[in-house]
């Protein structure tokens, strides 16, 4: 991993920001300044991840600012391709609804949302266990998220490269994307000091936007949706397992038959008993 410490340290004492370079084992820098009159901190921290391996660690900026004087619900916006792994398991957050009657620019403006974000009402975790333990208690009402619905926060969104964001107890933490589209891999996403321009820019210009759609007229007839079904988390969760161990025999009787040849062909049965039966796993649930 480059070092970038020497530059952002650079870049914090040319504006006047003060900075730390932290020695803890999970984080490189703190940086605390003034930004268009909002007070900021800024970490280089260190997060894990995990695959079938196990786990590993991943280094990523990520800018903190106080919500002071925003009314703004708690919630989690992360972008579909950083939440692979819920996704195939049929996890997805909320949903915005409109009628089909709605203007085609509002309806092209919600499909652009829901096919980029996964917004979770409360917080990824949360959201995830209320949903669990009831199907219904999960979904906020419009009210209490209409701040993040409304049509320039949305528009905003749609063209801003903004990361993970999240709003819990009067702060909004905004995440560096994430470079990899593709996992497992490791990918460090620790920004130089001109690039933390950026994301102070983009942190900033959300807040504004949260903070003027309070006069917003919000879209019409727009709904939340929770696409978490529990009874499709768990015929996915069976469905692949079955497929899995059905592939595994399946290899095993080809390794037999072909004694040995072709090996490097022996995990397809594998990928395709997978795939086939998160497919019919699903297919049975939605039928329900």
């Amino acid at each position: 991993m480059q070092n970038h410490q020497p530059e952002n340290a650079e870049w914090a004492k040319q504006n006047g920001y003060e900075y730390h370079a932290e020695k803890a084992e999970d984080c490189l820098d703190h940086v605390l300044g003034i930004f268009r009159k909002r007070p900021f901190e800024i970490y280089d921290l260190r997060f894990t991840r995990h695959n079938h391996d196990g786990y590993y660690y991943v280094w990523k900026t990520i800018v903190v600012i106080p919500t002071a004087g925003l009314s703004l619900p708690n919630f989690d916006l992360m972008p579909r391709r950083e939440t692979g792994g819920m996704n195939f398991l049929g996890i997805k957050g909320l949903d915005l609804k409109l009628a089909a009657s709605a203007p085609i620019d509002e309806r092209q403006l919600v499909a652009a949302f829901n096919k980029n974000y996964s917004l979770f009402g409360g917080g990824a975790r949360k959201a995830m266990e209320a949903s669990i333990k009831s199907d219904h208690h999960l979904v906020p009402s419009l009210e209490e998220v209409a701040s993040i619905c409304k049509p320039s926060v949305l528009c905003f969104l749609s063209t801003a490269v903004t990361g993970c964001i999240e709003v819990q107890d009067g702060h909004l933490t905004l995440h560096a994307p994430e470079t990899r589209i593709t996992r497992p891999g490791i990918s460090h996403t620790i920004l130089k000091g001109s690039e933390r321009e950026s994301l102070l820019t983009i942190a900033n210009d959300l807040l504004d936007m949260l903070a003027n759609a309070a006069s917003e007229a919000p879209l019409q007839s727009l709904t939340l949706e929770n696409t978490f079904r529990p009874a499709q988390f768990l015929g996915t969760f069976i469905g692949i397992a079955l497929g899995f161990f059905v592939g595994l025999f399946a290899s095993i009787i080809l390794f037999i038959i072909y004694k040995g040849d072709y090996i490097y062909l022996l995990p397809l049965p594998l990928l395709g008993g997978v795939v086939l039966g998160r497919f019919i796993g699903n297919l049975l649930t939605r039928a329900r």
